[in-house]
């Protein structure tokens, strides 16, 4: 799809639908569960050779609660009781949603991998981890539409509509293992824009099915520490996502299953890198009801003081 078909289909989504075209859950309070197929894989180099190494995670579960302005989500991996191998993920995440803004904070830790040698054998590398701290920023252009709808199901995306939503991403990232019996140390700072457009076909009152293109270009700058030695690199970042998503969805209930494909690119070769998968699939639940009056009273009060 060229840029131009781009352009006309956004200029098509800003038509406005009426008042009834997204509706707000944001008095509800809403617990939510995923699961999703996700792993964390990390290209090392060993002996001299690249190599790709996995966390021992077969399955990530997520459950969150959004109330009002707010949206809390911590995601672990259940352990494998049948493997003696480890690894440890732990991600809490913090959403604000302010208007058309959702502004996400995200923590997120993983450590020990793995690297499957034979059907038999799987080299260990329990000294690889990776912390980071990362933020992202979207901004939703068209009113009629509802990005909250899939991400957070706070609202309800009554009519067909699409919108650009740019969106700003920003992180800093520290690697840390032992290679060739030296402690190496990468600390990066990730900066990246990502002029996202999102489209939902509402259909049979209930039903949905969603799709999203969200091409991005950034840059990092990392430092990366071994014994004494300390060297320094900017390179240029390059990422396409996309997604496919159908659900339901109904005054007290969300619930579907979303499909990520992604590619991502840096324009040099890296000693040590995050290597996310290029694609996996979730399945969601959600359910809305009243809050507890000590919830809907300490909001309110947090909303009045902050005038919003």
């Amino acid at each position: 799809m060229s840029i131009k078909h781009l352009l006309v289909i956004g200029l098509l989504s800003t038509i406005t639908y009426g008042q009834n075209s997204v509706l707000s859950f944001k008095e509800k309070l809403l617990l939510k569960s995923n699961i999703n197929t996700q792993t964390e894989s990390f290209s090392v180099q060993n002996n001299g050779q690249s190599i790709l190494v996995n966390a021992n995670n077969t399955y990530r579960l997520e459950v969150g609660a959004n109330y009002k302005f707010l949206g809390l989500k911590i995601g672990f991996s259940p352990s494998n009781k049948s493997s003696g191998l480890k690894s440890k993920f732990l991600n809490p995440q913090l959403n604000i949603f302010i208007k058309q803004w959702i502004q996400s904070f995200e923590y997120r830790k993983v450590q020990g991998f793995y690297q499957e040698t034979n059907a038999q054998e799987l080299a260990e590398f329990p000294d690889l981890k990776t912390t980071s701290w990362t933020g992202t920023t979207s901004y939703v252009l068209n009113h009629d539409f509802s990005l909250k709808h899939l991400t957070h199901l706070t609202e309800w995306q009554r009519v067909t509509a699409g919108s650009f939503t740019p969106t700003l991403h920003y992180g800093f990232n520290r690697l840390s293992n032992n290679i060739d019996a030296q402690k190496v140390v990468e600390n990066s700072f990730d900066l990246s824009i990502a002029p996202a457009y999102y489209y939902t076909w509402a259909f049979k009152k209930y039903w949905f099915i969603s799709s999203s293109i969200a091409p991005a270009i950034g840059v990092r700058f990392t430092t990366e520490k071994s014994n004494e030695n300390t060297q320094k690199d900017t390179f240029i970042t390059r990422s396409l996502d996309l997604t496919f998503q159908f659900g339901y969805t109904s005054e007290t209930i969300s619930a579907g299953a979303r499909f990520n494909f992604d590619n991502n690119a840096v324009n040099k070769d890296l000693k040590q890198s995050m290597v996310n998968d290029k694609s996996y699939a979730s399945l969601y639940f959600g359910y809305r009801f009243n809050p507890p009056k000590f919830l809907k009273q300490t909001v309110s009060n947090i909303e009045d003081r902050l005038g919003l």
